[in-house]
């Protein structure tokens, strides 16, 4: 069966309690902190995970988490 636009972004909303949107860039965000994690470049995963520039990535991430990727990671090996 097939979904029309509207009727899955209210679906997914009901189901979910978010829009589409924020979830695809919650789930953008945790796999940038996956690849970060493991050593890549913030560079390449800002590209990797979808945005069009590296800036539009630290925004969004410091929105999310509070920190730039890099004092977000620097916070936790200090830790």
């Amino acid at each position: 069966m097939a979904l029309g636009e509207k009727t899955f972004a209210r679906r997914f909303a009901a189901e979910t309690g978010q829009s589409f949107g924020r979830w695809r860039q919650r789930h953008r965000l945790i796999a940038a902190l996956e690849r970060l994690g493991e050593g890549e470049s913030v560079t390449e995963v800002a590209f990797a995970v979808g945005y069009a520039d590296v800036s539009s990535f630290i925004a969004a991430f410091k929105t999310a988490f509070g920190e730039t990727p890099a004092r977000y990671f620097a916070l936790r090996e200090s830790t």
